[in-house]
């Protein structure tokens, strides 16, 4: 596997950010995109040289889109990703524009959350999904980028089926464990048996199950909640995983407090890998 690297959000604060995860031994990072503004050449070049002069290599951009955003049960699944079709079409032309700025960057693997999938597979908004996932990933194809869709909203299977309908050879799995737990989808170890062979990247994040039916799993800090790491590492060797692990930490909790429990994640981490 590759060194562990770092999710990192790009805000205001990007130079400072990357610049203490390449002092605290980060040597690659997952670059998170939500503002829609920073889509442009100019920012996309500022980006690059900033990575080049810190030797820092981004393995993917995780690209948001404009719209209303509720990482909930109840408002969730109307309103996230391209599952509802009045967002559709505007966020499919986000996910492109990111494309078109990750080339820039020279990043392969462009990595989203598509929403809450519908389970039934004759659903219209699973079929439309669907059409959408081909249409991105053909255009993504002629500049040799992939696509993938981060775990969570959906029990693995929907992923699997989704991929199996799409039928295009870019589309992947960003594998995210403790979403699993928190959206109450699947242990995150077992999932692997139903995607392992399409993960292509994967976030280290913890966290538990949901306590209601309306609010997902707390996040923990790495090694305090219930994924089991120690499985989950030995089950990606078993395998054959050999891509990006980027700890992925979004706990507010303070500024230094947070930097030394991202640290001590990643000593974690690095003592079972």
């Amino acid at each position: 596997m590759k060194p562990l690297g770092i999710a990192v959000i790009m805000g205001e604060d990007l130079k400072e950010t990357l610049r203490w995860a390449k002092d605290s031994g980060f040597h690659n990072c997952q670059l998170q995109l939500w503002d829609m503004s920073h889509l442009c050449r100019e920012h996309a070049g500022d980006v690059k040289e900033l990575l080049e002069q810190l030797d820092m290599e981004a393995t993917g951009l995780w690209c948001g889109w404009h719209g209303p955003v509720k990482w909930d049960f109840a408002e969730g699944p109307s309103i996230l990703g391209i599952v509802p079709p009045e967002y559709r079409s505007s966020r499919v032309k986000n996910l492109l524009d990111g494309a078109e700025y990750a080339r820039i960057l020279g990043i392969r693997d462009i990595i989203t959350h598509l929403g809450f999938v519908p389970t039934n597979c004759r659903d219209v908004n699973y079929t439309g999904v669907v059409s959408a996932l081909r249409y991105i990933t053909s255009e993504l194809k002629k500049h040799g980028q992939n696509f993938l869709m981060e775990t969570g909203q959906e029990p693995p299977i929907v992923l699997r089926r989704l991929i199996e309908d799409v039928g295009s050879d870019n589309l992947f799995v960003n594998y995210d464990p403790a979403n699993l737990m928190m959206y109450g989808n699947a242990n995150p170890v077992d999932g692997l048996d139903v995607l392992g062979q399409y993960v292509r990247s994967v976030h280290a994040k913890d966290g538990s199950y949901p306590e209601n039916g309306y609010e997902l799993g707390c996040e923990y800090p790495i090694g305090k909640g219930k994924v089991d790491f120690p499985r989950f590492i030995r089950k990606l060797k078993e395998i054959g995983y050999n891509g990006p692990i980027s700890v992925e930490y979004e706990i507010e909790a303070g500024n230094e407090r947070q930097k030394q429990e991202i640290i001590d994640g990643k000593e974690y981490l690095e003592s079972i890998l």
